[in-house]
């Protein structure tokens, strides 16, 4: 009982106590859902906020340039103001949410503002554009056209480009040997010329004649008399007076000039004959040094670039009909490269050229020796005047050794000259080198022919404004490089036609293993040069070869002219970036030229082979294949294909050919893309740098505050808030971006 009483008194007490404490409660409680609810009303406005952002960046970038798009396949920004679009969204995504009965949140626009995140000027951004398009198209269209055309000829263009350029290589070398053989035997020329015109032969002449006419025949003929004057006043007492004095001193006399004249013109024969020697031997050992070089490059077995078409060959390309090139003949082809080891000369060949060089200078020493020698025993003759019978015929033997070592080195060297006659019919290689000047001469006709045609490109007639225009897309493509960060390396360079058939025959060889590498690079991983080509190829302008047809046939140029104009060759500036009316073109059809040579001359090697000799059968194929090629030039220009090969019956078009040599030249990507921007830019006259492809929208929201704005404004201070309270509205900002 007393425990009930004293909760009766504390309920019911009259000082006001639990009024107080229930108005405690109550306030706290009041206060915590006011910021409770402006809480949750705040959350919500930063869902309303990022939705509606979202939704008008996505509204403002629906309004794209159809004329990029219809054209190049391009979304780019365009059409109505993208800020305008941003606010209306936003106001109707507001009036939307508060258009039920009951709302909570009356939400307002405090701002709108849409900034540019992205341009299509960018080279990244217009690259992901790109591939964008061309991701589905490319690999199709590519492989099932090109590729599966070019794979069965794989294996033979492989070995034809490795005989072309072995060949070629060799035939360089060849030539180079050959030159340096011609200089010995040249050598050995002047060698007996030097002999056969010294001035020792006058002062030791072949016969005898009488009296001392300073000879050596002279002074043998006269050492009879003089060696008996010389006894007689020997013989004399010592008081007497000689009486042939004058006689033997004057014969004495004579003879030392002469001999003096001998020695000094033996010693300048000696050393002129030894010289032109030394110099033919030095010239052998270049040639064996290019003899060996021609040893290893016939004996290479492979290149970098055959692992290319190796991959062409082994892959199993879609669309390929697997007909092609006949494992016989390619192993013919084989066969034909393998034949250069012909020009290669043996071992023993040099040294039996040393072996009879050597034998020339020593016979010609042998001469200079033997007038030495008969020197030597004047000297001894006079000195001993008593045995004149034993020296008389020392000195006659010693004239005739001078003289048969005279007649033997003529004989072998003059006339009728033998050894050398013989060296020089071995050196003159028969019919051969007649046949292969012929095949020569006939090669380079030929490729003057087909010079003049592609030069006839470069005679284009053009005009100011071709010129105008390229001088606007330079400038576009510098502002484009520029604008990326980039500089031009000055790459582009146009390459001038080969000098020569041979020449020409090899760079097509290396350009047809750059394409087989693109080719093998797209089949394996490469993509964006890849596709960069295909785009350009379906969406830009180019210069069909039907306009050439006048000056293919009969080298008429009057109907060219106003076809140079920019507009007509976008494709080719994109490939080559030549800033001239006539570079990209003259660039271009050289190549396409070049890829036909190479293709002809694998024909021509295969129907060349029964010539033998390995020179031959490289002229040869040259000349068949400019003669084809030249025949496909005009086929392209005629009806705008050719035949890909006698070989493989398909025709290939001037666009199928664009689109390798996309590939071939595909290592410069930012010149590239700089080039593909300016063309679009030159065509719409826009810059795409200042066309968006990616946009970013802020938002800025706001509603008033039901409850205790200044708790709320507490609150943000104390960082629990994203956005900020100004008087009595909470004000939310949201950025979103978004891209095409």
């Amino acid at each position: 009982m007393r425990r009930l009483d004293g909760v009766n008194r504390l309920l019911w007490r009259d000082d006001g106590a639990v009024t107080i404490f229930a108005v405690v409660v109550l306030s706290s409680l009041l206060l915590f859902f006011a910021v409770l609810i402006d809480y949750a009303r705040i959350a919500a406005l930063h869902k309303l906020a990022e939705d509606t952002a979202r939704s008008g960046v996505r509204s403002v970038l629906s309004a794209y340039d159809t004329w990029l798009y219809e054209r190049y396949g391009l979304f780019g920004r365009g059409g109505t103001d993208g800020k305008e679009i941003f606010r209306q969204v936003l106001e109707g995504n507001l009036e939307k949410s508060s258009s039920s009965t009951f709302t909570i949140m009356e939400a307002r626009v405090e701002g709108a503002e849409v900034h540019t995140l992205l341009t299509l000027g960018e080279h990244e951004v217009f690259a992901r554009s790109v591939l964008e398009e061309m991701k589905y198209k490319a690999p199709i269209d590519f492989t099932l056209e090109i590729a599966a055309r070019l794979a069965p000829l794989a294996g033979a263009m492989k070995e034809a480009s490795h005989a072309v350029d072995t060949l070629t290589q060799l035939r360089h070398l060849y030539e180079k040997r050959e030159g340096h053989i011609e200089a010995v035997f040249k050598f050995q020329q002047q060698a007996a010329d030097e002999l056969r015109g010294s001035a020792v032969h006058s002062l030791i002449p072949i016969g005898v004649g009488g009296g001392f006419a300073g000879t050596a025949a002279a002074a043998v003929q006269g050492y009879s008399a003089y060696a008996e004057m010389k006894l007689y006043d020997l013989s004399l007492p010592e008081d007497g007076e000689p009486l042939y004095k004058s006689e033997t001193a004057k014969y004495e006399q004579e003879v030392w000039s002469l001999n003096d004249a001998i020695r000094r013109a033996g010693d300048s024969l000696h050393f002129r004959h030894m010289e032109f020697i030394g110099k033919a031997e030095e010239e052998l050992e270049k040639a064996g040094a290019l003899n060996e070089e021609m040893r290893r490059t016939a004996e290479r077995a492979n290149r970098d670039a055959n692992a290319a078409y190796d991959a062409i060959s082994g892959s199993k390309v879609p669309g390929s009909t697997g007909s092609g090139m006949l494992g016989s003949e390619e192993a013919e082809l084989a066969e034909v490269r393998k034949a250069g080891k012909e020009l290669v000369l043996g071992a023993e060949w040099f040294a039996n050229y040393k072996q009879e060089l050597l034998q020339q200078g020593a016979d010609g020493t042998g001469y200079i020796h033997a007038g030495s020698q008969w020197m030597s025993n004047l000297q001894t003759a006079m000195s001993n005047p008593g045995a004149q019978h034993v020296h008389s015929a020392t000195l006659s033997n010693s004239l005739t050794a001078i003289h048969t070592a005279y007649r033997l080195y003529h004989e072998r060297y003059v006339v009728p000259g033998s050894v050398l006659r013989n060296r020089q019919q071995i050196l003159a290689g028969g019919e051969l080198k007649k046949k292969l000047k012929e095949q020569e001469s006939k090669a380079e006709a030929r490729w003057r022919q087909a010079r003049n045609l592609l030069n006839g490109i470069a005679s284009m007639p053009s005009n100011d404004e071709h010129t105008r225009q390229f001088r606007e897309v330079e400038k576009r493509y510098r502002e484009s490089l520029l604008f990326n960060t980039q500089s031009d390396d000055g790459s582009s360079q146009l390459q001038q036609p080969a000098g020569e058939a041979y020449e020409a025959a090899r760079q097509s060889s290396a350009t047809m293993d750059n394409m087989f590498a693109g080719l093998s690079d797209m089949l394996r991983h490469t993509r964006d040069n890849f596709y960069f080509g295909e785009y350009v190829v379906a969406r830009y302008s180019r210069f069909e070869p039907q306009h050439l047809f006048g000056l293919m046939s009969n080298g008429d140029i009057s109907g060219l002219a106003g076809l140079s104009s920019f507009h007509n060759q976008e494709a080719e500036y994109v490939l080559y970036g030549f800033h001239t009316p006539t570079g990209n073109l003259i660039a271009a059809y050289g190549e396409l030229f070049s890829v036909r040579l190479a293709i002809r001359t694998m024909e021509g090697l295969i129907a060349s082979r029964s010539l033998g000799h390995p020179l031959l059968i490289l002229s040869a194929a040259i000349v068949y294949g400019l003669e084809g090629a030249t025949a496909d030039m005009l086929s392209l220009a005629e009806r705008g294909a050719a035949p890909l090969s006698k070989y493989a019956k398909i025709d290939l078009g001037y666009k199928d050919y664009l689109r390798m040599f996309m590939l071939l030249h595909g290592g410069q990507r930012e010149e590239r893309l700089a080039r593909m921007i300016a063309v679009i830019e030159q065509n719409g006259n826009l810059k795409l740098s200042s066309v968006p492809a990616g946009v970013t929208g802020e938002a800025r929201l706001s509603i008033k505050l039901l409850f205790l704005p200044g708790v709320m404004k507490l609150l943000g201070k104390w960082g629990m808030l994203d956005g900020k309270v100004a008087g009595n509205r909470y004000e939310s900002r949201k950025i979103v971006g978004w891209s095409y």
